[in-house]
């Protein structure tokens, strides 16, 4: 007889309880960009969404960097540095900025070349996104990019600072969007799965959310 995980067994691919684990949900999406996700502590390992992991784990030619202070950061150094392997990759950090770049402005297109876009995106709150920033001048150093059009999430168990403040993984998707369009990401990526997952997960924590408070109660100590 299979004893049933308890809410405290994780699985070791997306650090969730087994019982509201994502993995089969998640479809690889090859979309031609290398996407580094650079996450704050906190994000890695006390959020109870973690949309940038799920991010993550749909994009193929991804990976997450955990710090607040990237300066010395090796793998981040190293990614960024234009030389040896890394040769091939054009950086750009998703930030707002008024002398970002927008993925369809021509001098974008330019600037990367025959190079392969590296998009990094900062996972973290607004607030610790500007401390990361500001800790980290080699983050300062990137050309930035930022959204052509102005989006709404849909992150309903979770008050953003703003209307257009976004989660993670709706960043990446609209971001997708856009490059897309611009001809820069595979156009025969299908990155549908990217809102799937989210919005299979928005669905569990408010079902998660409506369980009666005695049972919440018992179980308030349980990450979820």
């Amino acid at each position: 007889m299979t004893k049933e995980p308890s809410l405290l067994t994780k699985c070791y691919k997306c650090f969730r309880p087994v019982k509201s684990c994502y993995c089969s949900a998640i479809v690889p999406i090859d979309t031609g960009i290398k996407f580094v996700f650079l996450m704050h502590p906190r994000e890695a390992y006390h959020q109870k969404t973690g949309t940038g992991r799920l991010a993550s784990l749909s994009l193929i030619d991804s990976e997450i960097i955990i710090g607040v202070d990237f300066t010395k950061n090796k793998r981040f150094n190293a990614l960024i540095s234009g030389q040896g392997e890394f040769a091939e990759y054009y950086p750009v950090v998703l930030y707002p900025a008024t002398d970002a770049f927008y993925t369809d402005t021509p001098e974008f297109r330019t600037a990367i070349g025959n190079k392969k876009l590296m998009v990094i995106l900062i996972d973290a709150t607004w607030y610790l996104a500007q401390k990361m920033i500001k800790l980290s001048p080699n983050i300062r150093s990137l050309h930035t990019l930022s959204f052509r059009n102005e989006y709404r999430s849909q992150f309903q168990i979770k008050k953003q600072p703003d209307p257009v403040c976004l989660s993670t993984i709706e960043t990446s998707y609209y971001l997708i969007d856009e490059l897309k369009a611009a001809g820069i990401a595979h156009s025969t990526a299908d990155h549908s799965g990217l809102l799937k997952v989210f919005n299979q997960m928005v669905s569990f924590q408010k079902s998660f959310k409506n369980w009666p408070r005695r049972v919440e109660k018992k179980r308030r100590a349980t990450p979820i």
